[in-house]
């Protein structure tokens, strides 16, 4: 047989599994004793070494009952246990726990054979040992597979208790002599559990062990007994060992003095407490402190909180120093910005380089610079400022007295027209140029200012609420529910929120908001489920629930004979509470004007995810698109829906009317603007607007707005209309819109409806 491992482990391991066994085989409750067999068909199932627990099993029933009907009976249950073991081994699958209790049943034949007559014992045989079975296999799967995280559901709790009752069971008759093993056993686990500080536990524990021993001494007195010590030691002594010993033996030695005779009774009673307290004081702290991991359901962890802080922090004064290097980018490339020509300077600039360069081999040359100089000048400076406003001169704009003594005049026109052909190219080039620096600037700019305010978010203490952490864990135990650990904080102005690590099978579990609402007294939903690496745990991050949802409707067709639609939206939701409805529309129609729509969108939804302001996100698309140097224009048409403040953000550039319908009327929002990306500045038409539970947000692009003539019709038509479903509201408008044009689109249509609704609300 090969060890894998830590060989100190596994030898430690086994001879415990050896003790149980042996204590096992020794439990009887009124004369009935399948928990051996149980245990080793448990051991089967988690994985132990099928060979030792066989060796085990046989020779403790045989060290108990040396017969030959023990031997047929044991050997059976063995046999079954392993050839069920190797049946799945060989099938390559993983065994289901049905299939264990059968392999349990079948491995009874045996036992059924030599007590067929007493069915009614019989039947009480194969229910305790089922109990057993599945309860070893809850403890076992616990403590073998979970590895550190030991914190048990409701049902594992009642299986560890009921295994912790049975080891009472075979551990009551066992005495060396007059020393009781089972009093010597119980004391060691108070003073343990007492030492890690859980008094609940303690008490349950000491009770549980103490009614196994009671079983099987038919008194309840050893309860009564243990009760009392357990809770002496938890109230009157401090964490130290001495004193929790010291309590023990004081409070033993009064039950022994007021309930037995003194003398021999006594000392047996109090050795097994004096040996128990040397165990106990011999334990290394250290290894008491890890146990107070396992036992306890939640620790309070204060430096792990204040560290959370303290990063945050951190965080806050680096966002602080990266905000201000971007402020500081943004002006040096301001800086960078240059500026144009004065028209004197611009003027001066082209009459040197014509004069160097047209003049240079003139033969006139000197003559026309000393008597004719100040004239020339003036005539090359009209002659520049017509050809850089009219594009071009002519021989039409020379003046006479300067064609009638210059040789050269036809070169001069031509370096007239190249050289203002020329700085018009610069000066369009520079134009871009500096529009880029610009754009980067108000970029850096912006980031500057999400930066530093995503700090100030940041810079915020964040409060910790312990004691219901450790009341949410209790309650999802009770539900079997394993929670390993719960985060409760609280930011600054905001709500509640919380971080729970579950099993990957109950992340989802809708029991989890309904415990986590009770205890924080508030709503809360389910926001994100994460998986953990290398382990069967999920994250789930719990958010406070909000008030209002939104639900949408569009409708929408391409212009008649066109296979593609120019028209995009978006509906995308910012927050808990925020959503971003947009409808683009891009010049003309069909592909070149969906592809310009798309990615105008596309622009401004990434530029509101990342949380950019309004006036921020509009320029820089602008200043992008109008870069590009391309005749291709977007209209733009956007919601911010505010739900927790109800209230609705209407941005328009370029984009036509919207409809808001209320229950006492419909709310026209007006247009306005240019497109985006015609002009370099650009200038949105907003309107800030509250809105209330049930109202209808309407969005519609101009194919729609056209088709209806006047802002009143579409009005009037929308108001009459009975639904309050968004979907049927698209719908009908659009169908009305084609009505209205004899079912021809003469440009792509698009409408978009939303409506805001309260959750709890049960006509919504």
């Amino acid at each position: 047989m090969k060890i894998k491992g830590n060989s100190y482990r596994f030898v430690l391991k086994y001879l415990v599994v050896f003790f149980i066994c042996l204590v096992l085989s020794n439990a009887n409750i009124n004369g009935l004793s399948p928990f051996l067999t149980a245990f080793f068909f448990a051991g089967i199932y988690v994985g132990l070494d099928y060979r030792l627990m066989a060796t085990f099993t046989l020779c403790c029933a045989l060290a108990l009952e040396p017969t030959l009907e023990s031997l047929l009976v044991n050997l059976t249950a063995v046999a079954v246990g392993i050839l069920s073991y190797f049946i799945f081994r060989w099938s390559k699958r993983s065994m289901p726990l049905y299939a264990i209790f059968i392999s349990y049943l079948i491995g009874l034949a045996t036992y059924i054979y030599y007590h067929f007559v007493d069915f009614r014992s019989l039947l009480y045989f194969m229910a305790l040992g089922l109990v057993s079975l599945y309860a070893f296999i809850i403890v076992l799967h616990v403590i073998l597979l979970r590895k550190n995280c030991f914190k048990l559901t409701l049902n594992e709790s009642i299986c560890f208790l009921y295994a912790l009752a049975l080891l009472g069971v075979g551990l009551a008759p066992v005495y060396i002599f007059e020393f009781s093993i089972a009093r010597f056993v119980l004391v060691a686990i108070i003073f343990i559990f007492v030492a890690v500080g859980s008094p609940n536990l303690t008490i349950s524990v000491s009770l549980t062990f103490s009614l196994g021993v009671a079983l099987y001494s038919h008194s309840l007195m050893f309860v009564a007994e243990f009760a009392i010590v357990a809770i002496l030691c938890n109230i009157f002594s401090m964490p130290n060992k001495f004193k929790i010993f010291l309590m023990a033996i004081i409070g033993d030695c009064f039950i022994n003095l007021y309930f037995f005779d003194t003398g021999i009774t006594l000392l047996y009673n109090l050795l097994p407490i004096a040996l128990a307290g040397v165990v106990f004081v011999l334990i290394p702290n250290r290894l008491l402190n890890s146990l107070s991991d396992i036992v306890y359901v939640k620790k309070s962890e204060i430096s792990s909180r204040n560290l959370i802080n303290t990063s945050r922090k951190n965080v806050y004064r680096r966002m602080s120093e990266l905000s201000n290097i971007f402020l500081e980018m943004k002006q040096i490339h301001l800086n960078m910005v240059k500026k144009e020509l004065s028209h004197s300077e611009l003027c001066a600039m082209l009459t040197r380089e014509i004069m160097n360069t047209c003049c240079k081999d003139c033969l006139d040359k000197n003559r026309c610079t000393r008597s004719l100089g100040t004239d020339n000048l003036s005539n090359l400076a009209q002659l520049i400022e017509v050809a850089v406003t009219k594009g071009k001169v002519t021989l039409l704009d020379i003046p006479s007295a300067l064609s009638a003594r210059c040789a050269k005049i036809n070169s001069l026109i031509s370096m007239i027209n190249r050289l203002s052909s020329e700085y018009r190219q610069y000066k369009n080039m520079l134009a871009d140029v500096n529009n880029v620096k610009i754009l980067l600037a108000d970029q850096m700019g912006a980031v500057s200012r999400l930066l530093l305010n995503i700090g100030e978010e940041i810079n915020t203490n964040v409060s910790f609420d312990i004691a219901r952490e450790n009341k949410i864990v209790s309650q999802l135990l009770s539900v079997n529910i394993e929670c390993k650990e719960v985060l409760l904080y609280t930011e600054k102005n905001k709500d509640s929120s919380a971080i729970l690590i579950v099993k990957s099978k109950d992340a989802d579990n809708t029991i989890i908001e309904k415990i986590v609402s009770d205890c924080l007294k508030a709503p809360m939903q389910i926001s994100t489920i994460t998986p953990i690496e290398n382990g069967d745990f999920s994250s789930v991050t719990l958010v406070g629930k909000s008030k209002y949802d939104c639900i949408f409707g569009l409708s929408s067709c391409n212009k008649s004979g066109n296979e593609e639609c120019g028209d995009c939206h978006s509906i995308i939701r910012l927050g808990r509470d925020r959503f971003l409805l947009a409808l683009c529309d891009g010049m003309g129609s069909g592909k070149s004007a969906q592809k310009m729509s798309s990615m105008t969108l596309s622009l401004i939804e990434n530029f509101y995810k990342v949380g950019f302001d309004n006036e921020t996100v509009l320029e820089s698309v602008n200043k992008l698109l109008a870069v590009s140097n391309q005749e291709d224009y977007s209209t733009l048409d956007v919601c911010l829906l505010d739900l927790n403040n109800e209230i609705a953000d209407f941005i328009k550039v370029g984009a036509p009317y919207g409809l808001i319908k209320r229950e006492n009327g419909t709310e026209a929002i007006e247009g306005g603007a240019l497109p985006i990306g015609a002009l370099d500045e650009i200038k949105p038409a907003t309107q800030k607007t509250a809105i209330s539970t049930h109202d209808l947000i309407i969005l519609a692009t101009d194919g729609i707005t056209d088709a209806f003539v006047t802002q009143d019709n579409m009005i009037e038509f929308v108001s009459k209309l009975a639904t309050n479903n968004p979907q049927t509201i698209a719908e009908a408008i659009l169908n009305e819109a084609l009505a209205l044009n004899q079912m021809t689109a003469k440009d792509d249509m698009t409408v978009l409806v939303a409506r805001t609704y309260l959750k709890n609300d049960k006509t919504a």
